[in-house]
């Protein structure tokens, strides 16, 4: 069974910055990124995963943005999932916008450039 799960973790292709990794400049990659360290610039890939440790600082366009670190700077995506630090200023453009954020100072803004559409079955339950 561990050359089963071995042989998958091959397969499945990932440009991993690790934690403790700082790295400044464009960042670019055909396969999925995974953020466990430091990005300083443009990124650019099919998904873009920003962990817990991880920080990102510039323009990031993927299909798919999924934070649970810092963010700053310009996030493109047809989904995004953010519930990390996102600095004051930061701009998110998404067909799909899924929150679990929480101001650490004050309030939280969000202003939207077009109408939203909510559907009552996406708020939980009690709301």
């Amino acid at each position: 069974m561990a050359e089963l799960t071995l042989a998958a973790s091959r397969t499945e292709t990932a440009t991993i910055v690790e934690e403790g990794t700082a790295f400044t400049g464009d960042f670019e990659s055909s396969c999925p990124i995974i953020v466990k360290g430091r990005i300083e610039g443009d990124v650019k890939a099919p998904t873009v995963t920003i962990t817990s440790s991880g920080e990102v600082k510039g323009n990031v366009a993927a299909k798919t943005i999924v934070c649970k670190g810092s963010a700053a700077g310009i996030f493109e995506a047809d989904n995004i999932e953010l519930s990390g630090s996102i600095a004051q200023n930061t701009v998110i453009r998404a067909q799909r916008l899924n929150l679990n954020i929480e101001s650490t100072s004050g309030r939280i803004e969000l202003a939207f450039g077009q109408a939203v559409t909510v559907q009552p079955s996406e708020f939980p339950p009690g709301r």
